[in-house]
Order: C-alpha cells, then sequence, then structure tokens
C-alpha cells in the first residue's frame, strides 16, 4: 500500500488550466475497442487520489471487478491535482487503464481528445437513462459536447450545507430555533445562520478564541450559488452561455458578496484565516463551518458532533438554488494500452454493485449519484435513524433537485473557482468592498473566458 497522507481538505485547490494543454501535444490517439478477438488481459492499474477514504473505495472496487472479470487492477494513489499528473502520463506512456478523477477538472483532457467517450460502450451498453438513474449534477460535470466522459459515483453538496455542532445549540436550550435540530432542511435566512454563529463564538478577554461562522474553501460554489439564488427571477444565471457574459458585477452579484463575506466580517463574527473552514471547525477554530461537509465525517474523532443543514435560504420563502461542482467518477484514458479492461471496468462502475462498492466510502456515501441508491442505508456502517450519516443523506438527496452544476462554456471550473477564493479573501480581510470585490471577480471571470477561448483554439473534436 502506498503512503495514505494526503486528505480531502486539500484536494480542490488548484487549477487544472494553469497547467495548460500543450503537454499532450505529441500524444497519438489510439482508438478504442471493446470487442476485439484478443483474449482480455489479467492485470491493469487503476489510479484515484491517495486519501484513506478513497482508496479504500476503489480496493473494493478491484476486488469486485477481479471476481467479476478475472482481471486484477492495482490500485495505484496519486496525490492531488490527478489532472496534471495523468497530462504527464499520458505524454510519457505510462497512463492508467482507469482512473478516479473529478469532472470539473478535465477540460484540459477533453481539449486534447484525452479520454474515451462513453455514452455508446457505457451508458447505452449498459441501458442506463442519465435522467433516470443518476441524481444531481454528477453527470454533466463529465458531459463535453455530445458525449459523456466518465462514471460519476458521487453527485454535489459542496457549497450547499452548513456543519452546526448540534449538541452546543441543544445545551443552550436553541435546538428549537435553528436547524438541523428544528427540524427544517435549510436556515431562514442569512440572518438567523448569522445570529447562530454569534451566540456559539467565544470571545476571552475581548479576544476571539472561535469565530462564529468560517465560509473559507470551496467559497465559488457558496458565493455563485447564492447569485443564482438572486438570479432566478430574472430567468438568468450567474454564467450566460446563450450570450456569453458573467453575470457577476452585477446587483445580483454585489449582494451575493455582502451575505457570503462582507456582512459576517463587518458582524465581527467571521474573518480570513489561514486555513479553511474544514480544517478550522476540526482545530476548534470556528464554529459554524459552511460548504464542505468533512466536519460531521470527521468531526467525532476530535470531540465534536456536527450535523449538517441546508445554507439559509437568500430570498424566503423560496429554496435556496446551488451551483454544483459535480463529483468523484471514473474515466479511461483514449491511449489505454488495454481498452478492453478500461471499458469493461467502467462498465462495472456503471451497475448497482460497483456503485455500492464506492457508496461504502465514508460510512456511507451521503453524495451518492446513483438514483437507486437513495433512501437506501443497508450498506452504510451505521444505518440507523440516528446515523450522522443517514442524516447527512436524506438532507443531500432533498438538495440535490435544487443543484445544476456551474454550466458549460466558460472555461475551467478549477480557473472560476480560484478566482472567486482570491477576491473572497480579499474581501474578508476588507482589502475590497463588496462592489469592488464583484468588480473584480468579473474582470477575472472574463480573463478566464479569454484563455479558454485560446485553447479552444487548437481543439479539434475527434
Amino acid at each position: 500500500m502506498q503512503n495514505r497522507t494526503v486528505n480531502r481538505r486539500v484536494f480542490l485547490k488548484g487549477s487544472a488550466m494553469a497547467l495548460g494543454v500543450s503537454a499532450l501535444a505529441a500524444c497519438t490517439v489510439v482508438a478504442p475497442t471493446t470487442d476485439g478477438g484478443a483474449p482480455m488481459p489479467t492485470a491493469g492499474v487503476l489510479w484515484g487520489l491517495q486519501y484513506d477514504h478513497h482508496i479504500g473505495a476503489y480496493e473494493r472496487l478491484s476486488d469486485l471487478y477481479l471476481e467479476q472479470s478475472g482481471v486484477e487492477l492495482t490500485v495505484a494513489p496519486q496525490p492531488w491535482p490527478i489532472e496534471t499528473k495523468l497530462i504527464a502520463a499520458l505524454s510519457a506512456g505510462t497512463q492508467p487503464e482507469a482512473a478516479c478523477i473529478m469532472g470539473k477538472v478535465l477540460v484540459p483532457l477533453h481539449i486534447q481528445n484525452a479520454l474515451m467517450p462513453l455514452r455508446e460502450s457505457v451508458y447505452n451498453h449498459n441501458g442506463l437513462d442519465v435522467d433516470e438513474d443518476f441524481n444531481g449534477d454528477s453527470v454533466e460535470a463529465y458531459s463535453w459536447g455530445d458525449d459523456i466522459w466518465g462514471v460519476p459515483t458521487e453527485m454535489n453538496g459542496v457549497g450547499s450545507m452548513v456543519n452546526v455542532p448540534v449538541d452546543e445549540v441543544e445545551a443552550m436550550g436553541m435546538a428549537d430555533a435553528f436547524p438541523p435540530t428544528n427540524g427544517e432542511p435549510y436556515f431562514d435566512s442569512y440572518t438567523s445562520m448569522w445570529e447562530l454563529a454569534k451566540s456559539l463564538q467565544v470571545e476571552e478577554d475581548g479576544t476571539v478564541v472561535r469565530w462564529g461562522l468560517s465560509s473559507k474553501g470551496w467559497d465559488a460554489q457558496s458565493y455563485l450559488g447564492i447569485v443564482r439564488s438572486l438570479l432566478a427571477a430574472e430567468g438568468t444565471d450567474w454564467w450566460d452561455n446563450d450570450n456569453k457574459n458573467f453575470n457577476v458585477d452585477t446587483d445580483a452579484g454585489v449582494q451575493a458578496m455582502e451575505l457570503f463575506v462582507a456582512t459576517p466580517v463587518e458582524m465581527g463574527i467571521e474573518t480570513e484565516l489561514d486555513q479553511n473552514h474544514v480544517d478550522a471547525a476540526l482545530a476548534g477554530k470556528v464554529a459554524l463551518a459552511r460548504g464542505n461537509g468533512t466536519p460531521m465525517i470527521e468531526g467525532h474523532k476530535h470531540g465534536y458532533s456536527y450535523e449538517l443543514t441546508g445554507a439559509p435560504r437568500v430570498t424566503p420563502p423560496d429554496a435556496p438554488l446551488f451551483v454544483g461542482e459535480g463529483g468523484w467518477g471514473f474515466v479511461a484514458p483514449r491511449q489505454s494500452k488495454q481498452p478492453d479492461v478500461s471499458i469493461d471496468f467502467l462498465r462495472m462502475v456503471g451497475t448497482l454493485e460497483g456503485q455500492t462498492e464506492y457508496a461504502r466510502i465514508y460510512g456511507g456515501a451521503a453524495h451518492t449519484a446513483w438514483r437507486g441508491l437513495v433512501g437506501v442505508y443497508d450498506h452504510f456502517e451505521d444505518s440507523s435513524d440516528a446515523s450522522s450519516a443517514v442524516k447527512a443523506h436524506k438532507l443531500l438527496q432533498a438538495l440535490a433537485s435544487t443543484t445544476g452544476y456551474y454550466g458549460q462554456g466558460f472555461g475551467s471550473p478549477s480557473s472560476v473557482d480560484g478566482a472567486v477564493a482570491q477576491v473572497c479573501s480579499e474581501v474578508r480581510q476588507q482589502k475590497l468592498t463588496a462592489v469592488e470585490g464583484a468588480a473584480a471577480l468579473q474582470g477575472r471571470l472574463d480573463a478566464i473566458y479569454a484563455q479558454f477561448q485560446s485553447d479552444m483554439s487548437t481543439y479539434t473534436p475527434a
């Protein structure tokens, strides 16, 4: 087993587009076949994230595939970012048969036609219906042009949730006033969330020793979800693909910047930290952690009782809308030396058995992409109604109906993530006002789109 040192709290950082796409220019693309006459090989390699929970999932899938096919896939975990290593491996001819990778980081690989199309070979072969068999924004993250380039195992949840220390809320006698303990799926408003954050903040001798709230990390999904909610009445979105325009330097973009960053900083319940909200929460530096659900998953190891609730309503009483980044799933390099193995393995992932083995991750995947596992808990470590994983599953699957992928056509989602995070940090440090932040972000997004257009000038559909 390789080193298991990288954890999920850091793997969404970095931009695949920053690497550029020229590294694959000299690669010779070999068309895949799935029904050739040669005997099926007996071994292959599966890449994935070097993170304990992920490694366990890959090993379960490898074992299942060996049982079903007689082919042994060696699990070779990779540090984040995987997409840059896959680009290098393709250039060197050392690529795996399959890899677990987030769909949102595939733009450079798409531009170089580096992945196998799967609509016919996997989806149609397995009789899969995208709308019936998959949930949330999962498949859209793997969509490019007219095809699908991966089999998702997760949908999104990042940006739509808030980790709440329910034991403290109950101890303070406020269980009936705030979610999730009051039974509501969201905070009624941002004012309500800020009220709870203020109550949970800890100060000693006038110095804050635990902040009430942190939303740092995965900022793009949270901020852009607020923009989406505000623009819904106008029938538009943060990115207008028809008119190729970002709607961030707008009244909605400014209001979203105020709700997400500027106002809680002005209230003194949030500050710019040197770590994201997950690390800060697990270190006891913040009470409410908005964005990623890891504090709920890992909190018990640190003595915390976090549970999840939905992010606040933006325009009460309407339900909030969320921008999803998709999740993890499996792809196959077009240059696979054993394309039969690649396709056969992905076909297995696109089954109830394959999805179930992956969905054992984290003690039970609350964010499974497979509709057949929605409301199914017998593969969870704790399948009781009191299980935090079961509670999280019920919440995230409910939020899936109002969660949509970033969109298509603007460029690299990872680059957008970086731009939003940088601007939000400057607003948290009060270097920029909300108005200035929205304008600065619009400029950075325009630059990302211009770079994407330049990169696309080299693209030729396969």
